[in-house]
């Protein structure tokens, strides 16, 4: 199927693609069901406590393509090894682009230097006996012509469509597609939140959440104005980080990215993480030679993606001179929703606003970026708690002490 008539699907209100949940998957729908963590705001907290298994987060594509543009220096062997890193995931299999599973997932832009979108995902470390689910979603656009990005962060419980499984938690799709079939979690992620979006979706990066300490230790530390302290999360961490503009070793970059105990919950952690994607972007920039190809190979290690280096490069060139300012980022404007699933169940989701985010994606593909939607107006309908804003810090505000 083309690209323009997969947006043609879209815009008449049909995807010829998706197929109902009215069907034999009742087992598999529950047990997914069961995988989504935030069944309600009473029963979260248990079941944080019981989950003991590191977060995996996505890193920024600007730090990937910011810093693979020195691996082309160090020589074509050493750009096959790391190719092979980037096509291994996170199983340690190492991954067919053309075969079957992914056929249909991505749409090359038309000429090389177009504006595309691209998929960031991380996923959860599990053990053998549990699925993995995407706990974080970062739909990114890069302009090469322009120089400017747009991350747009999608609440891990947003009520969507899953081809083939009916409507769930956006989370859930990892796990369905892994438990259909082995390798498939990552392909109907894509797929889903392609359709979710309304974009053709070009290439993707998952990055394991555990090793973002070594990226910032190889970093020195990256500087970050925390807004909120973080104090007694136990989940994230075994120490505090206070608000206030500091250097983060890799410990405290990991629980700033991984804690949820705020007001705003998902919210403020989404807003964190875009903080710290921005922050450490800016840092790899104003490294030196020598701590920019350590940090490749770091990213290399910890980034499975269908972008080999060539590609990985070349956008590189055409990112140089990105200002941070040209970052722009944002939330699914959304809504929160108690509703009974399948198995009859009460279930709290993220219900986004169609219409704003189609008009924010319409903004943002016409290269006319709205205001930061923390400020602006143009979200002045949209209910998310004013304690996700990431602004700037002012040493008072505090997370809820778990404690």
């Amino acid at each position: 199927m083309t690209a323009d008539s997969r947006r043609k699907q879209r815009a008449d209100g049909r995807d010829t693609s998706r197929v109902s949940l009215i069907s034999a998957r009742s087992r598999l729908s529950r047990r997914a069901h069961n995988l989504s963590r935030f069944e309600a705001a009473d029963g979260y907290s248990k079941l944080r406590r019981k989950r003991t298994v590191k977060k995996r987060i996505v890193v920024s594509s600007a730090i990937l393509l910011s810093t693979a543009l020195i691996a082309v220096l160090v020589g074509g062997v050493y750009c096959a090894i790391l190719n092979g890193k980037l096509a291994t995931d996170m199983q340690g299999n190492t991954v067919d682009f053309s075969s079957s599973v992914w056929e249909g997932t991505f749409t090359e832009p038309e000429k090389p230097e177009d504006p595309f979108w691209m998929l960031l995902m991380g996923t959860d470390e599990t053990n053998e006996s549990e699925l993995p689910r995407t706990d974080t979603l970062i739909l990114a656009r890069i302009d090469q012509a322009n120089k400017t990005a747009a991350l747009l962060s999608i609440p891990r419980d947003t009520y969507v469509d899953i081809p083939g499984y009916g409507k769930d938690k956006i989370n859930a799709a990892y796990a369905y597609g892994e438990q259909e079939r082995k390798g498939g979690g990552a392909p109907l992620a894509i797929k889903t939140v392609s359709a979710f979006a309304g974009v053709d979706i070009s290439y993707f990066a998952q990055v394991g959440f555990s090793r973002i300490k070594t990226l910032v230790d190889g970093l020195g530390g990256v500087w970050v104005d925390v807004p909120l302290s973080i104090i007694g999360d136990r989940d994230a961490g075994n120490i505090d980080v206070l608000a206030g503009y500091q250097q983060l070793n890799g410990e405290q970059a990991l629980i700033f990215c991984r804690s949820r105990k705020f007001t705003g919950s998902d919210y403020q952690r989404q807003a964190n993480q875009r903080t710290f994607l921005q922050a450490t972007a800016r840092q790899i920039l104003s490294s030196s030679p020598g701590t920019i190809a350590t940090t490749v190979n770091n990213l290399a290690e910890m980034t499975f993606t269908n972008m080999d280096l060539g590609k990985i490069v070349k956008v590189a060139q055409g990112m140089q001179g990105l200002q941070e300012s040209n970052i722009h980022t944002y939330t699914v404007p959304s809504t929160t929703d108690s509703r009974f699933n399948s198995a009859g169940e009460k279930i709290s989701y993220v219900i986004a606003y169609d219409d704003q985010l189609a008009e924010l994606i319409k903004a943002i593909e016409s290269g006319k970026y709205p205001a930061r939607q923390d400020s602006s107006e143009y979200y002045a309908q949209t209910e998310v708690p004013d304690a996700y804003i990431a602004g700037a810090s002012t040493g008072n505000n505090t997370v809820i002490d778990s404690r």
